[in-house]
């Protein structure tokens, strides 16, 4: 294995940081969309963050062991998207399940169908779309740098 010098491993650490930072903001855009549009107080941030507990939780227990974080992987659409989206659909899994136990209601069927529809379709969604996103931004951050070496 070799060594990072300080700026890899800053610009490494950079990169991860900004992965998870987008990936809880995929999942925190989902809440605050679903409590405004129930007309729920977007300032609730107890209530905000027990919605999107077993979503994160969901998310950062499951995707790492799809390599989502690992920058050959998620630098790579090809390599990238097909694990994001069979990630998200254990992880998404998951999550309802968690969901429904915090809510103290039966593991499986206590989630209604259509919030299972609206949540795994929704997150999943943006989740590709803002590591699309990613992706494009740091070939254009590598090509501007190494344009400029």
């Amino acid at each position: 294995m070799t060594k990072l010098n300080k700026t890899q491993w800053n610009a490494s650490t950079q990169k991860l940081v900004a992965l998870i930072v987008g990936d809880l903001l995929v999942i925190l855009s989902f809440v605050w969309i679903g409590r405004s549009s129930h007309s729920l107080s977007l300032t609730d941030i107890a209530a905000s963050l027990s919605t999107a507990l077993p979503f994160v939780l969901g998310w950062f227990l499951i995707m790492p062991w799809f390599g989502i974080y690992n920058a050959e992987i998620s630098d790579d659409t090809k390599k990238l998207i097909p694990r994001l989206i069979l990630g998200w659909l254990i992880a998404g899994f998951v999550a309802l399940n968690l969901r429904a136990l915090f809510l103290g209601r039966p593991i499986i069927t206590g989630i209604l169908p259509t919030f299972a529809i609206v949540s795994m379709g929704y997150i999943g969604l943006v989740a590709i779309v803002w590591r699309l996103v990613s992706v494009w931004w740091m070939h254009r951050r590598q090509e501007k740098t190494g344009a400029s070496a």
